[in-house]
């Protein structure tokens, strides 16, 4: 079945370019978010989908992340083809929201978006998402807490087996305590300059 969403999806480029831009049916927006992922990534189908991520409807969204991510993995693996631009900004905002489904899977986004060396996309959660992702790794459903706890980790420079270490012992104030503490030593610096 994906084979065929691949076919469909190279050959049907402008069509769900149109859907997901001009569609007035919720549902229609959502399939066309989750089968464009499946054609060639090119930086307009990124840039569709990044458009996506600013939909009313949850489902919608919910797929654009889902296809950015894969975009964003099969970037990170071939990074000699396109240089494809997938901007934090969106993801980073959908920490606020109200709706588990767009916090979470803006996590998952950002795991890979930082997975090898994502300084400025850290830099960028630092400024705009911190207290909400502090409140994420707090969370007490631990399959909830793990995925923005082990980013969080990354904004406060500590490696990820330094994390997996203190999420098996229990200790995610540590990591949580000291992401905080750069913040407020970085936006004191900011004071003095």
């Amino acid at each position: 079945l994906q084979a065929q969403f691949v076919t469909f999806a190279t050959e049907h480029v402008s069509m769900l370019h149109d859907a997901l831009h001009n569609c007035s049916e919720s549902e229609q927006r959502a399939v066309a978010a989750a089968v464009i992922g499946y054609a060639p990534p090119t930086q307009d189908i990124v840039d569709d989908l990044q458009y996506a991520l600013d939909d009313p409807e949850l489902d919608v969204r919910a797929n654009a992340i889902r296809s950015l991510k894969a975009i964003a993995v099969y970037a990170s693996k071939q990074p000699t083809k396109g240089g494809l631009q997938i901007q934090p900004t969106w993801f980073i905002e959908l920490l606020h929201s109200v709706e588990l489904s767009d916090r979470m899977e803006s996590v998952k986004a950002l795991l890979v978006l930082t997975d090898q060396n994502g300084q400025s996309t850290i830099a960028l959660i630092r400024e705009r998402a911190l207290p909400d992702l502090a409140e994420m790794a707090r969370w007490p459903t631990l399959r909830y807490a793990l995925p923005p706890f082990l980013l969080l980790a990354r904004v406060a420079g500590v490696p990820d087996a330094a994390a997996q270490q203190a999420w098996e012992k229990g200790d995610r104030e540590s990591v949580i305590r000291k992401a905080l503490g750069a913040d407020e030593a970085n936006s004191a610096r900011r004071r003095r300059k």
